[in-house]
């Protein structure tokens, strides 16, 4: 996005749920529509101090969580200061006058089984946490101290310069970074979403006489005002307990009765569009991006003339934009929706990844797409698109899920800002008029003249440079003959508008049929296990189905492994059009490729389930494809995998260390090796093989009978099964690292940063032994981070991590560095390993239950959608646990572990007693930052040895 988020490793998934609410500052309640699939309580108010509070009651959570958000971002920054919006959120974690300790907030929330995250962007500033619902009231304590008595700690205002500096280097060579620098070069120069946002080592330093702490105060003591706050708070305490402790901590934030003013300019300068932008990716990627300036369709949230318009636009069904490009080979995806909304103006977007075929046809594609919306300005404006999307909106209000505490209280933080609090739950299902002339109003928008054309593909030779990314690009004209030709589109008769979906569930009702606690087993036989699951506990007319589809073929060889994976795209491109109508209604598949085969997920409502079971197992069997498509996706695979070397240093190095453990493997140039000589025919006769040997699971759960289950089944052994010959494929194997010997690998990048992992396998799978490596994580992770990162300053990126696979327990450390040699980052982390002896030995008996309460907290974690319930008992499924109590056991043994048991741990991963992997990603450039080149090899340092592949593929397997 222009003016670049900047957000800390968290994915951010939300659902809005509807809900009554009560205001706690008027006497009369406001009248609010609630879903009937809602049990949550809550309460708005006003405090003194103008903060505006949500807050929510939810007696069945087991994580509670909190969220403030600042109504000020990176459009703010000072010229003199890019990037300081963004320092300043890395500062307010870093101690308070209550408690002052740098890491204390973070090790509280860590200490009892939460997390938290912060992001910024331009227009906003986002804190959030989670954490055991017991120690909500002491996490809000602390939680609130950042915004009332932050120490800006001049020490660690040096440290955490450094640490935006490392967060700027680690994605300084990222593609989505570069792109939007260019972006960003071409904007409006008045236009706040134009400038540098993160901040680095010379953006954020003193200058002359004026002091970046100073600078800091005055942006912080300025802007941070309560009247521009919003806060969330959701617990398991009723409402007015909830309310107690937003007087008491909260209150007294400052309100200096701050007034902003939403971006109004507008995004380029006048008489800059119609213009084209060429930029010069990094990995081989090719795409296309248009945009429109319109103005902001926030003020129409009843009738969402965006939504309306990329509905039609983004379709991808029969007769769709999408369709038309695919089959010229001009495009591979294609989708389109509103982006970069100051309020005021924003854009409509459409964003394609392109074939080289349709790299170099663009002009075709323009001529396309201008096609296609002058087919909508004729008759494509029809009430029936209204209608059906209404439908889906009321259904998805009706029947929601919960969505996880952190990620509902980050994104209604926000959303209180610019919405009142009697619509804030509503607004986003609100669909309420038709709104023709708006609509076309909003289409003249999308016209040549208004046009903002921009490719990006390593092929682009860029004579211009962008600041701070170096990113090269171009800006061009559009040819007049060009924009004559789009003005005045030809009719594409290949294009036409969807028709009526029959996706669209009829039958919403919930089965009156018995749940069952877990899922039970209806048919077992050699090749085939089918497990149905009766759950309507969620109050949804909804089902999953897993299939996963297991061959022994799959595990022959990288060729066997690229041949899975063709045929997975392959299939997939094949059921789009077809698909895509489901997905609209709320009717989801995927299939995806693994080790032993394929599987296929379904999921969403139950209606009209069967029906997509049905063709997507006759597309499997069946389909048949183009010489074209086929050439189109082995490119776009063979992409991928080159694509891998240009990944940041600490994803190379992870996929790396995967690659060493996990038997069969192959890495991309293995893989890359294997693909070249694959031909559409050996795709059809791999098929074949694979679908000749056969072993098939299947879960049916949800709102769904047993009766329905086994129709299903029947289905599967009909069109898969008849004349298959069935059989048990084994799962893939762990590599035992063996021990008393640490091993190096080594890697090259084109990266300045170093990557590394530092990999400590268990010995054993037993319950134990895993909830040994979960529990050393929990102790360790937040120590490794405040250590490597806050202390010493040697990257952004830095975790200890639980690194389990396949059930073999282990822990990892990882780092991603600017600064330091993979022999810097191995010793501070050995020396970590060392010291935290003495750690754990320190532990007293108190600290070690809280840690075991949160390791257990998280395993016992319950499940607040269907699907994710589906998938723990999938997993369970997979390592044939058929009393489906995985989590329990490893629970039971957390429980059961003393501080005996971790310091043996910690002596004997010191002692080399457990097999250990280092994995260094280090750059090859000549160009890479000025640091001292590695004077002793790390492995002759560190008494290590080079590990060949010959070795590790020789290595005993769990």
């Amino acid at each position: 996005m222009f003016g670049i988020s900047i957000l800390r490793p968290v994915y951010l998934l939300f659902i809005l749920c509807a809900v009554g609410i009560i205001s706690s500052n008027v006497n009369a309640s406001l009248s609010i529509e609630k879903s009937p699939n809602d049990s949550r309580h809550y309460d708005y108010l006003v405090l003194e101090n103008k903060l505006r509070v949500l807050l929510v009651s939810d007696p069945n959570t087991d994580k509670s969580s909190a969220s403030l958000d600042v109504n000020i971002g990176s459009a703010s920054d000072p010229l003199e200061y890019p990037g300081l919006a963004h320092f300043l959120e890395h500062m307010l974690f870093l101690g308070t006058e209550k408690f002052p300790e740098p890491d204390a907030y973070q090790k509280y929330i860590t200490q009892h089984g939460g997390s938290h995250n912060a992001y910024t962007s331009p227009e906003n500033t986002n804190y959030f946490f989670d954490i055991r619902p017991e120690f909500l009231e002491a996490a809000l304590e602390r939680f609130s101290e950042q915004f009332t008595h932050p120490l800006f700690n001049a020490e660690y205002v040096e440290r955490e310069v450094n640490a935006v500096h490392s967060e700027y280097t680690s994605k300084v060579k990222d593609d989505g970074r570069r792109f939007y620098s260019v972006i960003k070069a071409v904007l409006a120069d008045d236009h706040p979403y134009s400038r540098f946002s993160v901040g680095n080592l010379e953006t954020l330093s003193d200058k002359g006489e004026e002091k970046l702490r100073d600078t800091l105060l005055e942006f912080y003591q300025k802007n941070y005002s309560a009247n521009q706050m919003t806060l969330v708070i959701l617990g398991k305490e009723p409402l007015s307990t909830l309310k107690k402790w937003t007087l008491a901590k909260f209150s007294n934030i400052p309100n200096s009765n701050v007034e902003f003013t939403d971006i109004s300019q507008d995004f380029f300068a006048e008489d800059f569009l119609p213009v084209k932008v060429e930029a010069q990716s990094i990995m081989d990627k090719r795409s296309m991006m248009l945009a429109f300036p319109i103005p902001s369709s926030s003020l129409h949230q009843d009738s969402k003339p965006v939504s309306y318009l990329s509905n039609l636009i983004g379709h991808e069904g029969k007769g769709s934009l999408l369709s038309a490009l695919k089959n010229e080979n001009l495009v591979d995806s294609l989708s389109a929706g509103a982006e970069f909304d100051t309020r005021v103006k924003e854009l409509f977007v459409i964003r394609m990844s392109l074939t080289q075929f349709g790299f170099d046809n663009q002009e075709r594609i323009l001529e396309t797409i201008h096609s296609y919306i002058d087919l909508l300005r004729k008759e494509g404006l029809k009430k029936l698109y209204f209608d059906e999307q209404k439908t889906m909106l009321d259904i998805a209000f009706n029947y929601q899920e919960k969505s996880e505490p952190i990620h509902f209280t980050s994104k209604l933080s926000r959303a209180l800002q610019f919405t009142s609090a009697e619509d804030i739950l509503i607004k986003p299902y609100s669909l309420k008029q038709f709104d023709h002339e708006l609509y076309k109003t909003y289409l003249s928008h999308l016209n040549p003249k208004n046009m903002f054309v921009a490719v990006s593909a390593k092929a682009v030779v860029g004579k211009r440079f962008t600041d701070w990314y170096d990113a090269p690009y171009n800006i061009q004209e559009l040819d007049q003959n060009l924009l004559d030709k789009l003005i005045k589109p030809k009719q594409d008769n290949r294009l036409s508008l969807p028709e009526k979906n029959i996706f669209i569930p009829e039958n919403i009702s919930i089965v009156k049929t018995m749940n069952t606690e877990k899922p039970e087993l209806l048919l077992k036989q050699l090749g085939l296990e089918v497990w149905h699951h009766t759950d309507t506990s969620f109050g949804t007319p909804k089902s999953n189905l897993f299939l996963t589809i297991r061959s022994p073929e799959a595990l022959k060889s990288a060729a066997t492994l690229n041949m899975t994976d063709l045929l997975v795209k392959l299939l997939t491109d094949s059921l789009n059009e077809y698909s895509y109508p489901a997905y609209l209604a709320g009717l989801h598949y995927e299939l995806y490729k693994h080790m032993r085969g394929v599987t296929i997920k379904i999921s969403g409502y139950s209606d009209r389930q069967a029906q997509l079971l049905s063709k997507l197992l006759n597309t499997v069997k069946y389909a048949e494809f183009s010489p074209s498509r086929f050439s189109i996706m082995k490119e776009r695979l063979s992409r991928s995998l080159s694509n891998a070397k240009d990944k940041k240093p600490f994803q190379q190095a992870i996929s790396k260390a995967q690659n060493v453990v996990i038997a069969p493997s192959w890495n991309e140039e293995e893989r890359l090796s294997a693909l070249r000589d694959i031909k559409l025919e050996d795709i059809n006769q791999f098929r074949e093989d694979f679908l000749s040997q056969l072993d098939i699971a299947v879960l049916s759960s949800g709102n769904l009978s047993r009766a329905s289950t086994l129709n299903n089944a029947q289905l599967i052994q009909s069109i898969l099964l008849d004349k298959a010959t069935k059989t048990e494929v084994s799962r893939a194997k762990i590599r035992r690292i063996p021990p008393k010997t640490p091993w190096l690998n080594t890697l090259d990048t084109e990266h300045s940063d170093t990557g590394f992992v530092h990999y400590v396998q268990g010995k054993t799978t037993s319950h134990k032994e895993r909830a040994k490596y979960l529990l050393l994580t929990q102790i360790l992770s937040s120590d490794y981070y405040n250590q490597v990162r806050t202390q010493k300053q040697m990257g952004y990126i830095v975790f200890a991590t639980n690194f389990e696979l396949l059930e073999v327990p282990a822990i990892a450390f990882i780092v991603q560095s600017p600064s330091n040699t993979g022999q810097e980052l191995y010793k501070e982390t050995k020396a970590f390993i060392h010291t935290s002896l003495e750690t754990v030995r320190s532990t007293s008996k108190a600290d070690l239950n809280k840690h075991k309460s949160s390791v257990v907290a998280n395993l016992l974690k319950q499940d607040n959608t269907l699907y994710s319930r589906s998938n723990r008992f999938w997993k369970d499924i997979d390592i044939k646990n058929v009393d489906f109590d995985t989590k329990e056991q490893l629970a039971k043994e957390v429980n059961s572990l003393t501080l005996e048991d971790m310091s043996t741990l910690v002596q004997n991963i010191i002692a080399d007693e457990n097999g250990v992997l280092t994995v260094v990603a280090k750059s090859n450039s000549e160009n890479s930052q000025a640091r001292e080149p590695e004077k002793t090899e790390i492995n002759s340092a560190e008494g290590m040895t080079n590990l060949s592949t010959e070795q590790w593929q020789g290595f005993s397997k769990f």
